[in-house]
């Protein structure tokens, strides 16, 4: 009945507070391309034609980081062994929506890899923004808002006074410096196309 009365413009005056939420509110606006970011982790070498198998799902691969040893926890050793290698690709810009797609697409190539054992590499995607590092989870918690067909999205990093910040339920892996080099040169990225966008008029 509020929402009927507000849009109704033959309806009375409103109160004050009343006319000046309705003068807040604001127009729909499409969100910001961000560039989706896909952690790699597993033993070498990874499954073949990786790249090919991904192209359909996350687009133009545009950067990749160094190959690092990884050594958080121990946790995936008992499904893929030890010696598990952490990496990350970038993809050219894309709908922040496409979040839920881009998990269930890759749990779908997890499966597909598969062995007696287990997983041969656990995919993990999401995406960078000029404010934050986002990634998608199938695991509910406080922290993470739901999407849809059980993924949920969760802000692990945040970027504010020139650097990475861990929030309290950061991954104990990003909480290290290693990886904010290359979370660097993607934020530059996605700031120098963002600039590119807006002088095109887009």
């Amino acid at each position: 009945m509020v929402a009927e009365a507000i849009s109704d413009d033959k309806s009375p005056p409103l109160p004050g507070p009343w006319r000046e939420f309705r003068e807040a509110m604001g127009e729909f606006r499409s969100p910001e391309p961000v560039l989706p970011l896909l952690g790699l982790l597993g033993r070498a070498p990874w499954p073949a034609h990786l790249a090919s198998h991904l192209a359909p799902l996350l687009g133009e691969r545009i950067a990749c980081s160094p190959v690092w040893p990884f050594a958080a926890t121990r946790y995936y050793e008992p499904e893929m062994g030890g010696d598990l290698r952490r990496g990350f690709l970038l993809f050219a810009p894309a709908d922040p929506g496409r979040l839920a797609d881009w998990k269930l697409g890759t749990q779908a190539l997890e499966r597909q890899w598969r062995t007696p054992h287990g997983r041969r590499i656990n995919l993990d995607p999401g995406y960078l923004s000029a404010t934050g590092l986002f990634l998608a989870s199938t695991k509910p918690g406080l922290h993470r808002v739901y999407l849809r067909d059980g993924i949920y999205a969760e802000l692990t990093l945040w970027r504010a006074a020139g650097g990475w910040t861990p929030l309290p339920w950061t991954f104990p892996e990003f909480r290290e410096p290693t990886y904010y080099g290359f979370l660097d040169h993607a934020r530059r990225l996605v700031r120098q196309r963002r600039r590119a966008r807006r002088s095109e008029g887009g």
